[in-house]
């Protein structure tokens, strides 16, 4: 009998891209936070001080100069795009940079964790955006800047990739996304969040009621002074923080977007910075869902997540990935947000634990509230008085389990169960439990972590292809259309 031809059997190596720059415009994206500066800089110059010797300096001189600086900040742009280079080979993405000194960054393609799309304002304005590749760890490396299409196009290459998907299954074709939301033919919508959903939670959200609440007392405390002067030094900076806080609440996440794709899940956000992130559910470690005291009498949730590499924060950094899932939506929203990451978690079930009524000594406000409760998959925690909190963490996220006991708890017979998981910011904790009755049930609580390590729950659902749904999805809810709420229990 004869052999199979060697020739035929052996996989043939797929042969080596070229090398890619950014697109052209990437210097005059880039630069004009430069040319900003500049004009402001000349502003101040061209503005009288207020001094009778004051002259304005020689036109020829002042132009002459900003004429200098413009080119020479050209110039650099011009050099540090011509000495970007980008190639996707076989086994990595290398990008190459630097004039004087070369620096190469190699990122091989099972190290990505996540690939995000995103486009500021200045970038949006020529239909461009950056990607910027998640490995894992703090440094995002990032291709800056390419046409849309572009970008899309290699961040499903690095995904299918990342996947272990061949490189010549990957296909190279994708549209580029609405101008809007980001979103194409092939994206699931799950959930969306109105604008006006966004203006009344963001309205309506205990960190803006803190600030009204300092507003009026500076107001009154000028008043009685009677020096106006004192009041409007308090006054203009707190009506600057309200300000800020209500813009980048409705700015940042407007247009909000989960949609689901075979590459995973997506999150689309943004008015002046439009940005998609690549949200993968075996990073996920906790989920917080927060509720205030207004936002109870509306029905509105919010949805927080401790990802490795993300951070669990009320800010809203534009140089960081947000930590926010969901900025507020109903119930009907957060339950499709949960069971996008771990299919069939009934985590509001699991809350139907009290806490011994000898608890109130050490909560004397929350202590009714106290709840907490498990199953073989999930710890759950609910804790708060005017800020309602829901916390879910899979066991086999759990890295540690810890009963933690003052002076005062080991009197009242108490003790907090700690759930340490591999972020960093958020720390599951049950409060107020029965001391006996946890010490009793720790051991089971290891032993199905243990098992849930081994046989890991929290993957998400498989990749599987949508066709071309409509763009809204069959399953697609608005924020504003929930009416159910949590039921307290109680």
């Amino acid at each position: 009998m004869s052999l199979p031809d060697p020739e035929l059997t052996t996989s043939q190596p797929v042969p080596a891209r070229p090398a890619e720059r950014p697109h052209p415009l990437t210097p005059l994206i880039r630069g004009w936070v430069v040319l900003l500066a500049i004009l402001i800089g000349v502003g101040k110059e061209l503005l009288p001080n207020g001094s009778d010797d004051f002259r304005l300096p020689p036109l020829e001189w002042l132009f002459g100069g900003i004429a200098l600086i413009t080119v020479g900040a050209a110039l650099a742009g011009f050099m540090s795009w011509r000495f970007t280079h980008f190639i996707t080979d076989e086994h990595e993405l290398r990008i190459d940079t630097g004039m004087l000194f070369r620096q190469s960054q190699r990122i091989a393609y099972d190290k990505v964790q996540g690939v995000d799309v995103v486009q500021p304002l200045a970038a949006r304005l020529f239909g461009l955006a950056e990607v910027s590749i998640d490995i894992g760890s703090g440094a995002r490396p990032k291709v800056r800047f390419l046409t849309l299409a572009r970008a899309h196009g290699m961040r499903d290459y690095l995904l299918a990739r990342a996947h272990g998907v061949r490189p010549a299954e990957v296909i190279t074709h994708a549209e580029a996304g609405s101008l809007l939301t980001g979103l194409t033919g092939n994206d699931q919508v799950l959930v969306t969040v109105p604008t006006k959903t966004l203006v009344v939670a963001a309205l309506t959200t205990h960190e803006l009621l803190t600030a009204v609440v300092g507003l009026a007392i500076a107001a009154a405390m000028a008043a009685w002074v009677g020096h106006p002067w004192v009041g409007l030094g308090i006054a203009v900076p707190a009506a600057s923080a309200i300000f800020g806080l209500v813009s980048s609440r409705v700015l940042k996440q407007f247009n909000y977007t989960l949609s689901r794709r075979s590459s995973g899940l997506r999150i689309t956000r943004g008015l002046t910075t439009l940005s998609s992130h690549s949200l993968p559910p075996r990073r996920v470690q906790a989920v917080q869902v927060s509720q205030s005291l207004l936002w109870r009498k509306l029905g509105l949730y919010r949805v927080d997540l401790e990802v490795i590499g993300f951070s669990i924060s009320d800010e809203q950094d534009s140089d960081k990935v947000s930590s926010i899932m969901l900025p507020a939506g109903g119930i009907e929203q957060v339950r499709i947000c949960l069971d996008a990451i771990w299919p069939g978690s009934d985590w509001e079930r699991l809350t139907d634990r009290q806490v011994p009524s000898r608890a109130r000594w050490l909560h004397p406000l929350s202590g009714p509230f106290l709840r907490w409760g498990h199953d073989a998959r999930f710890v759950v925690t609910r804790r708060g008085w005017l800020v309602r909190r829901w916390q879910v963490v899979p066991l086999a996220r759990a890295q540690s389990l810890s009963v933690v006991q003052g002076p005062v708890s080991r009197r009242l017979g108490l003790a907090d169960l700690r759930i340490q998981t591999g972020g960093h910011q958020l720390m599951v904790v049950a409060e107020g439990l029965d001391a006996e009755e946890l010490a009793a049930e720790l051991p089971q609580l290891c032993q199905l972590q243990r098992v849930r390590v081994e046989r890991d729950p929290t993957v998400g659902p498989a990749p599987v292809s949508f066709g071309e749904p409509d763009q809204a999805g069959p399953d697609a809810l608005r924020a504003d259309q929930a009416v159910e709420t949590i039921s307290e229990g109680e």
